[in-house]
């Protein structure tokens, strides 16, 4: 990966990017598909009460006129896990002193809000984020939100769980794959290649060859995720993992696709800002972070209403549904979306390292620049 202390290098190849944005939904999968795990627009902007960022309280107490609160932003977001990471700031409206409009988008479209300049602050997958805006020239990262929501089941193999002791069991086998060509296959590759066990893409398991782990592309997971399918395993993301099991008791977990990964998972969403809105409102930033860490918690307790979280979803979502409902949606089902804030300043060295990695599994070459970490102030 080549690393530039200044922004110099714009990023090109658009069909590139958006063929690895299809992605790191709750495949923060970021699947288009229903139910997925990640990623329209809005019928119109939020302009709700004055919330406070920082504690989510909905104090509509008035601000001294600083003149930070003469502003509007907007916040996108794809559908799913990444959707999820912010799910609090849309149930209760925050509109942090100014005016927030929250975009709710599909996964395929987020790339968009960046590379066009649409969104004020965005979550999408770190190799998109990276390719989009690593030059640090109107993007900077904020932090990481999500940190893997990937597993591995099986009707097959039920029985034995795969970890790294025993992945080149694998061999000889077929491992259906959502995004194979895209973030979800390419963290498998990732694991693959680290502990030096060939692979092979191949289209479909008549093709299989006995000496490697064959991989074969799962192009719509609604109907090719089911205990029928030929795949000796499939990879998939939350919540597309805990409603196919359920309605397949069958179809059992088999592999963490984190725990394969190591280092406690990997960054998989983040979350980036304008430069400019950085430079002219920092308070704003701050605040917004902070909301953010403080949702992480609150969608894990007692008090996040599941139903409200996906009718505020649904509402930002321009006239399109969520592939999340509050019946796939459960205390399980948000810890295994791995949702936690993680400031630039203490992801930077994950980041670098997953995507160095990113670029050995792919033959890309991606720009980094020191000043894409932000510190919030």
């Amino acid at each position: 990966m080549k690393r530039l202390n200044k922004a110099l290098i714009a990023i090109a190849c658009a069909a590139a990017i958006a063929a690895c944005v299809t992605a790191s939904a709750c495949a923060d999968n970021f699947e288009e598909d229903k139910p997925n795990d990640n990623i329209g627009t809005p019928d119109d902007g939020n302009t709700g009460d004055n919330n406070n960022g920082n504690n989510g309280s909905g104090d509509n107490t008035e601000k001294p006129d600083d003149g930070k609160e003469d502003f509007s932003y907007t916040i996108a977001m794809p559908d799913g896990a990444p959707a999820l990471a912010a799910a609090q700031l849309m149930a209760e409206d925050m509109q942090f002193g100014g005016e927030v409009e929250y975009k709710v988008v599909n996964s395929n479209a987020i790339a968009q809000q960046v590379s066009g300049k649409q969104a004020d602050v965005c979550i999408l997958p770190v190799n998109a984020a990276v390719q989009l805006a690593g030059n640090g020239e109107n993007y900077s990262l904020l932090g990481t939100v999500t940190h893997g929501n990937l597993y591995m089941i099986s009707a097959k193999n039920p029985d034995t769980q795969i970890t790294v002791q025993n992945l080149s069991s694998l061999k000889g086998k077929t491992v259906g794959c959502i995004q194979l060509a895209s973030f979800v296959g390419n963290v498998f590759k990732m694991i693959l290649k680290a502990n030096n066990i060939e692979y092979k893409v191949v289209e479909s398991v008549e093709n299989a060859e006995s000496n490697v782990v064959n991989l074969i592309n799962i192009a719509d997971p609604a109907t090719g995720i089911t205990p029928a399918a030929p795949y000796d395993y499939m990879i998939a993301a939350e919540p597309v993992i805990t409603a196919k099991t359920t309605a397949a008791p069958a179809l059992k977990i088999v592999g963490d696709i984190q725990a394969l990964y190591g280092e406690e998972g990997f960054p998989q969403a983040v979350m980036v800002a304008k430069n400019s809105v950085i430079e002219e409102n920092s308070e704003f930033i701050t605040d917004v972070c902070e909301a953010v860490e403080l949702n992480a918690e609150w969608i894990a307790s007692d008090s996040a209403d599941m139903a409200a979280i996906v009718a505020a979803i649904n509402a930002n979502y321009g006239g399109a549904t969520s592939s999340l409902n509050a019946k796939n949606l459960n205390s399980t089902v948000i810890s295994r979306c791995a949702i936690e804030f993680v400031s630039a300043s203490e992801c930077k060295q994950e980041v670098i390292s997953f995507i160095d990695k990113f670029e050995e599994v792919t033959g890309t070459t991606l720009t980094i620049a020191d000043s894409f970490f932000y510190t919030v102030k």
